[in-house]
């Protein structure tokens, strides 16, 4: 049995799998096997598979396209590691990322999860160019340390700050950024019949993992360098109202009147609370902490000033939709300034500060050189 499983779902993104797989192919930890679940509309990966493939990698194809979240379990039941990561398709480890997951866990052997942190490649011209782009290597270095999965939960249901502000927590507990144990993996199937669920795999999974987890470990430093793709779902969903209906509804349309904010499909926080909220009703009862729905609305505010409108009359039903909830729980927010309706002042500055960033850092040729250059620089500063 390997020490390590790596499942990559991917899916019509060959491209960026071909990044991804560089990465696997060229880890200084011999013990792992991959698990590439492809899952293509139109644009099958075995081509690129085959081009990185070693005796322990594995590929996986349907005869007719899943849905995101059945992907990840059909990749995760056929992993026969230790300890299993989900490695999504835009994203590439540091050629020591095993090793070092593998040094913290042998430190703790008795923990069911190790996290590790993540950074972003910004493509310089995606479109022309998909390989050029730039990058730092930013964070402060620390030890590996041992957290409580149950207090990283009860930070995601409060929505004290905004998801992501935080490098750290945002990463904690989830398997896109670390690793289950096989036991931890088969606990969660004994209660709630699967891994993963709609909407969002990841998150679902993490409910059940931080009550049934025996503990936790970070490794105290990024591991991953995720390519900041323009056309991801994650930032297609935070900024096009019409990307993120299409997401929810291509799973299920009764979702968008479930969300803890029914009918606010526009809020990346309430589409990431109803995946915490689902996957709560799965778990013993008591285990998981309430949903803070005061701070929800929050946040839920601080995402549609964030939305790019395309139609006014859309943005005036989600913002009653989101002001009818305010006045019921007495929370009183300033109304939206008036905006044109196909640019936002919010995201608008939010663009012009990523874009200065990205204008600082240095150029890389392709993300795994960038991900060699941040494993130099991590280890330099650890030593």
């Amino acid at each position: 049995m390997p020490r390590f499983s790596v499942v990559v779902p991917t899916r019509d993104r060959p491209d960026l799998l071909d990044f991804c797989l560089e990465g696997l192919a060229g880890q200084t930890f011999a013990d792992f096997e991959v698990v590439v679940s492809d899952n293509p509309t139109n644009m099958p990966a075995r081509a690129v598979f085959d081009r990185w493939a070693r005796p322990s990698w594995r590929y996986l194809s349907p005869e007719w396209p899943v849905p995101m979240h059945e992907n990840f379990e059909r990749g995760c039941a056929e992993a026969s590691g230790d300890y299993v990561a989900v490695v999504i398709d835009k994203t590439v480890l540091h050629p020591s990322a095993l090793e070092v997951a593998d040094c913290a866990l042998r430190a703790e052997p008795a923990v069911d999860i190790v996290s590790w942190w993540n950074e972003g490649y910004d493509p310089v011209d995606e479109l022309n160019d998909l390989r050029i782009g730039r990058f730092r290597p930013t964070a402060a270095v620390g030890e590996a340390t041992v957290y409580k999965p149950a207090a990283e939960l009860a930070r995601r249901f409060a929505n004290e700050t905004r998801r992501g502000t935080d490098p750290v927590h945002y990463v904690r507990g989830k398997i896109v950024f670390g690793a289950y144990s096989r036991l931890l993996l088969d606990r969660i199937r004994e209660l709630a019949g699967r891994v993963f669920h709609p909407l969002a795999p990841d998150y679902t999974a993490m409910v059940p993992a931080c009550v049934l987890s025996d503990g936790a470990v970070d490794v105290g430093r990024p591991l991953l360098v995720s390519y900041n793709s323009r056309r991801s779902n994650g930032r297609l969903q935070s900024t096009d109202p019409r990307h993120a209906r299409r997401f929810i509804e291509a799973v299920d349309p009764a979702i968008v009147d479930a969300l803890p904010i029914p009918g606010l499909y526009t809020s990346t926080h309430n589409v990431v609370a109803y995946d915490l909220v689902s996957s709560a009703e799965r778990c013993p009862p008591g285990s998981t902490p309430p949903l803070d729905l005061a701070n929800l609305l929050r946040r839920a505010r601080e995402d549609l000033d964030g939305v790019l409108w395309s139609d006014r009359t859309e943005r005036s039903a989600q913002y009653a939709i989101l002001e009818a909830m305010e006045a019921r729980l007495g929370i009183v927010s300033a109304a939206p300034a008036p905006r044109h309706p196909l640019v936002e002042l919010r995201g608008a500055r939010r663009l012009a500060r990523w874009a200065t960033r990205r204008r600082s850092a240095p150029m890389y040729e392709s993300p795994n050189e960038a991900a060699r250059a941040a494993d130099r620089h991590y280890k330099k500063a650890s030593s």
